[in-house]
């Protein structure tokens, strides 16, 4: 089929260079003491010419260059002793990590260093761009002639043995000796295009697929935990002679998705929660219709979208020359093993800079806590700069507590052959760079055929020693495989790095099902590729399934997942013990690397038993800090319509964002802040939408905590687990313009001091329509209190309750008016708790301090009469007998919309209960209540919902009330008995979502 991705993507480095470490142990570099201004300096090494390479036409001095100058941490040591906090289970760091924009903040270069390159770059006539967010990149737009000059180096045009021309810079770039040591390195120099797809091409000729197929009925699995089951069309296409093909049969020529994840323990994942955003490395173009068809024939709907990096690849996916072919490969094994992802398709040029610009953009804007790796260059053949500047990038994923997965080669040993071509250092032993960074997941392949019990390394297993990279012995490679030698030249305490890391089936023989290439006519077709490229996709999803479960769910990402792997029991893997990974065709005959027993070159620590790693890494992750409740006379820190808490007084734009600062505001302090409890109000919205609020610096969720009409007046209680900046980000995911109001009556913070909860009811103690709680029936007359008897009521004891948590409802009120709730015997506030239009029902939960006398006032603010009924959820006290609070999520955990946290996707029958099963063999199992915001939407009549305990009785109390058609939220604060939660609206039915946000212990 003409040539492949893989030739028309792979081109020879122009630095072939000496074999020097780049260790992950850097101490800061010092600046010279003298008062003789320092001598220029080079910075790096002089790229050397590749093997075949010659001379061609000297580039033009107009040609277009763009660079990026990479910075110096502000302190490296730091840098490497936080990320080594950060993934150790031993560590009380232990995923403490960074949020978004954060990395530039604690590890950037000092804006005072920014300033110092920048005038010297400016100084030589270099255009600088802003400093990228990482904190330590500034973009240069140049010319050849202007970088020539600059840079101190001349400029060579070559011609390669594949009859690509480029350039490359003649020495290593030039800078003044007092910013010479606060560059790392100038990435992009040379031209010639570094990486290539780690896939072999396809097994045999493609099959056509002649008409249009859907999937066999199986219900559709986004959200559902279950794994997709290819089409029987397709299937009975493999096994046909179509186009002269060879039959072809699952488990014996290549692995469906379903029969991929059962052999690997992946399948029907138990405790599937929310799905996780995995990212697509990518330099090339692809067609989006292979990824329908495959999704098509398994009955998928995973989002799949693109983020251009710079100007993009330029060339079109193509059936005939191969490009696509890599990305459809990585995106559909995703989609098969990961179908309640979603997933973000990253795509750059492939050349050094924007090779590099691309893994810096993915990390940079922390979208997704997954990253799928592919495309890779041989270590040998990689700049230094390249290495320097992509070690920078990870270990800053690392501390965000990214999982950065890559294809460890197809070369096996020989990292820098390519078959039927005379490639620089082909018979060396050497690994392949992404994977051969510590800071990502190296993938090998293995033969797999009919069982994971018959299972060897395929020998194209990228794996070996690097030449360059040094760890400190007593990390997470604190043993050697067999055949190590120490290659990157270690010194006392430390080790070379390993690869791979894990591994999985790579062999082209027993391949992976791609949906790929289109005829003119639009006739799709399936091929079986193989390569470590679609091996670690496999464990792309495999992180996310480890993610996506309710047990890390609770508490976070499993992020940097090195140490915590290593040290997973050896149930957890496939053990692969036979084979090697020598590509003899290379010229090298060693055979150095045998698999066998634990750990080796070939395929480190073997092939994934699925649901033993999920359950090893979750439970790693630790509880969130142990927090107790402080409550507070409700206090106005946000008013978007008269500029408090935000400048100015126009509403927040449509997918606009407050960052409201909450630390140290409204009495709450500045610091030990965990969360904090605020009634969140939306004014005047323009359109239909709903709030996302979350911790600021943190990855927005896919949860919500209420929903509007244009036009509609709505408050909710939110618990927000706070950012370290001591904010929150309140997201207006609607399509026109609102105004937010922000009370704050309460936080939660790990300072002693504050209550701990006990879980009581739900019960019902006030309802003036029943003259509960009151001597009558009346309703509350406009402007009208009812001084509430809450100590000794409903399970609060009569003495020793600071506070109440109280679903307050207002129902049948004559005018518009809005509900004030506080603590008896203090000032009346402004703040609001509920807003109501004549003759609406209006829930809302309330947590407020209680009196001294042991009562709590409901203010009714407006002209007319109204009945308000309140159920407790629990109380706070200043003894230790209760429970403390640790933040979480946000994060989904039921929706019956999509089978989420149930068997159907289908809507709650008013009169039945719904069970939500949060036993997740870890910290929710333990769990004496949970904060969760509850939805309800597209309820076919009036009603309202009950949440409470499983296995107890149906109270007489409501969370939610509705109209029919109406979507509605209110947070809850529930019990738990056994892991169960119970969902029942009475009348009607509705579909029910709710958003974990807390929980006590």
């Amino acid at each position: 089929m003409g040539r492949t991705a893989r030739e028309k993507a792979f081109r020879w480095s122009a630095a072939t260079v000496a074999a020097l470490a780049v260790t992950a142990t850097m101490a800061p570099l010092s600046y010279a003491t003298t008062n003789d201004e320092p001598a220029p300096q080079r910075v790096g090494s002089a790229p050397k010419i590749p093997q075949g390479a010659v001379r061609a036409a000297d580039p033009a001095a107009g040609e277009s260059l763009d660079l990026s100058v990479v910075l110096e941490p502000r302190d490296p040591a730091a840098l490497n002793r936080f990320v080594a906090e950060v993934s150790d289970p031993k560590s009380p760091n232990y995923r403490r990590y960074l949020g978004t924009g954060e990395f530039a903040k604690v590890f950037g270069a000092l804006p005072q260093t920014v300033e110092k390159v920048r005038a010297e770059l400016e100084d030589k006539g270099l255009t600088v761009g802003e400093l990228g967010s990482d904190g330590l990149t500034l973009p240069v737009r140049t010319t050849v002639a202007e970088a020539s000059k600059a840079f101190s180096t001349e400029f060579d045009g070559y011609k390669l043995k594949d009859g690509d021309t480029g350039l490359t810079n003649t020495r290593a770039p030039q800078f003044d000796g007092t910013v010479a040591d606060d560059v790392r390195g100038v990435v992009g120099l040379s031209t010639l295009a570094s990486y290539e797809p780690r896939n072999t091409g396809a097994k045999s000729a493609a099959r056509k697929q002649r008409t249009a197929v859907t999937s066999d009925g199986a219900r559709q699995s986004r959200l559902t935990g279950t794994t997709p089951t290819m089409c029987t069309s397709i299937r009975d296409l493999y096994a046909s002679t179509d186009g002269g093909s060879q039959p072809a049969y699952d488990k014996q020529d290549y692995w469906s998705a379903k029969s991929l994840a059962s052999a690997y323990n992946m399948a029907d994942q138990p405790n599937v929660q929310t799905g996780t955003t995995i990212a697509v490395y990518s330099l090339e173009n692809y067609d989006l219709r292979d990824i329908n068809s495959y999704q098509a024939c398994h009955g998928t709907k995973v989002p799949v979208s693109s983020v251009r990096v710079g100007s993009g690849p330029q060339e079109p996916a193509d059936l005939y020359t191969g490009v696509g072919l890599e990305t459809a490969l990585d995106v559909e094994t995703i989609v098969g093993l990961a179908p309640q992802s979603k997933i973000l398709v990253y795509q750059g040029e492939n050349t050094w800079d924007q090779g590099t610009e691309t893994f810096r953009r993915i990390v940079n804007e922390n979208r997704a806590k997954v990253v799928s790796v592919s495309w890779g260059s041989c270590e040998l053949n990689t700049p230094n700069e390249v290495l320097d500047a992509e070690n920078l990038i990870f270990q800053q994923a690392a501390a965000q507590g990214q999982t950065v997965v890559a294809a460890s080669g197809d070369s096996g040993s020989t990292g820098c052959y390519v078959p039927d071509y005379a490639a620089p250092n082909a018979n060396q032993l050497v690994t392949d760079n992404p994977a051969s960074s510590p800071y990502v997941l190296g993938v090998g392949g293995t033969t797999m055929r009919t069982a994971v019990t018959d299972q060897t390394t395929w020998n194209g297993s990228g794996g070996g020693v690097s030449r360059r990279i040094q760890l400190a012995n007593d990390g997470f490679q604190n043993r050697t495989g067999a055949g190590y030698s120490n290659a990157c030249g270690a010194g006392e305490g430390k080790v070379c790095r390993q690869v791979p890391d894990v591994s999985g089936v790579g062999d082209p023989a027993t391949g992976y099902p791609v949906a790929f290439g289109h005829d003119d006519d639009g006739t799709q077709y399936w091929n079986i590729i193989g390569g470590t490229s679609g091996a670690a996709p496999v464990w792309a999803a495999l992180m996310a399934q480890a993610d996506q479960d309710l047990a890390c769910q609770a508490n976070g990402s499993v992020g940097y997942v090195h140490s915590a792997l290593y040290q997973l029991p050896g149930t957890a893997f496939r053990d692969v013990t036979t084979g090697n990974n020598n590509v003899t065709a290379s010229g090298n005959f060693s055979g150095s690397y045998q698999a066998g027993t634990g750990y080796d070159l070939a395929t480190g620590l073997g092939s994934p038993n699925g649901r033993e790693i999920v359950k090893g890494l979750c439970q790693a992750v630790p509880a969130s800090p142990a927090s107790t409740f402080n409550a507070l006379t409700p206090a106005r820190v946000l008013d978007t319509r008269y500029g408090i808490g935000r400048a100015g007084t126009n509403p927040v734009a449509a997918n606009g964002t407050v960052k409201l600062k909450v630390a140290g505001v409204g009495g709450v302090p500045a610091t030990g802040v965990t969360a904090v409890v605020v009634n969140v109000t939306a004014v005047s919205p323009t359109a239909s939408g709903f709030l996302i609020a979350y911790p600021s610096g943190t990855t927005r969720p896919s949860s919500s905590n209420m929903n509007w009409l244009k036009g509609q007046i709505v408050p909710n209680l939110v618990t927000v687990p706070v950012g370290k900046d001591g904010s929150i980000d309140l997201f207006n995911a609607g399509g026109g313009t609102t105004h937010f109001i922000a009370d704050v009556s309460g936080y939660y913070s790990t300072e002693a001091g504050g209550g701990t909860y006990l879980a009581k009811g739900p019960a019902r103690i006030l309802d003036t329509r029943n003259a509960i709680g009151v001597p009558g029936k009346t309703p509350v007359a406009g402007k009208g209190t009812v001084s509430l008897q809450v100590a000794g009521a409903g399970g609060v004891p009569a003495s020793g309750a600071t506070a109440v948590v109280l679903n307050v409802t207002a129902t049948a009120p004559t005018s518009t008016g809005h509900l004030i709730a506080y603590p008896s015997g203090a000032a009346q506030p402004t703040a609001s708790n509920i807003n109501w239009l004549k003759g609406q029902t209006r829930p809302n939960m309330v947590v407020l301090p209680i009196g001294p006398d042991g009562k709590v006032n409901l203010y009714n603010a407006g002209t007319g009469t109204v009945h308000f009924i309140a159920d407790v959820f629990g109380y706070f006290s200043s003894a230790a007998e209760g429970s403390s609070f640790h933040t979480a999520g946000p994060s989904r955990l039921l929706d019956t919309r999509y089978a989420l946290g149930t068997a159907r996707n289908t809507p709650i029958t008013g009169g039945t209960n719904l069970v939500l099963n949060i036993n997740d063999g870890h910290t929710l199992a333990n769990a004496k209540a949970v904060v969760l915001n509850v939805t309800v939407t597209a309820p076919t009549s009036n009603g309202f919902l009950t949440v409470w305990p499983d296995g107890t009785t149906l109270p007489n109390a409501s969370n939610l009330n509705w109209t029919a058609g109406q979507t509605v939220a209110n947070l809850v604060t529930v019990p738990v008995v056994n892991g169960k939660i119970d969902f029942r609206p009475n009348a009607g039915s509705a579909h029910v979502i709710a958003d974990l946000f807390g929980y006590y212990l």
